[in-house]
């Protein structure tokens, strides 16, 4: 992947994250567009990399409390698959939720997303798996921020 890749973080869903889900969740996997957009996008940070100008991938950031912050909404564009673009999208969300304050991130990974996101140190939480709009999830999280000391 030859270009200069560069991420823009947007308060708020921005036009080209909402594109990028449209095409990955909705039309390439199913999911009606109302599963897809909810209340946590007005809320949330969202990131959208960009490929010399178009935009290949998107994530959003939000906080669970002070200092968790749940990732989700992760997508990448089709023909950008198997190029770390996944990788690299995570590694500016986990960075902004660290810099918001986090010292813990948590996701609902996609069964078949798990071993990707255990490629970038995330452990599953209870390993019990839930329903998120007709497709098994499981909840993963990821330590940010070690503690000092022990109790």
């Amino acid at each position: 992947m030859a270009g200069m890749i560069k991420e823009a973080f947007t308060f708020g869903l921005p036009k080209d994250a909402e594109e990028i889900r449209q095409e990955v969740f909705t039309l390439e996997q199913g999911f009606a567009p109302e599963i897809d957009l909810d209340e946590h996008d007005k809320e949330a940070w969202h990131v959208v990399l960009y490929l010399d100008g178009y935009p290949i991938s998107t994530g959003r950031v939000f906080p669970e409390d002070p200092e968790t912050y749940h990732i989700g909404r992760v997508a990448v564009r089709k023909k950008f698959r198997g190029m770390k673009v996944g990788s690299y999208t995570m590694k500016f969300l986990c960075t902004k939720a660290k810099t918001l304050g986090a010292r813990k991130v948590v996701l609902g990974a996609q069964l078949d997303k798990v071993p990707f996101y255990k490629t970038l140190g995330f452990k599953e939480q209870t390993g019990e798996i839930f329903d998120d709009g007709g497709a098994p999830h499981v909840m993963m999280e990821k330590i940010l921020v070690k503690p000092k000391y022990k109790k």
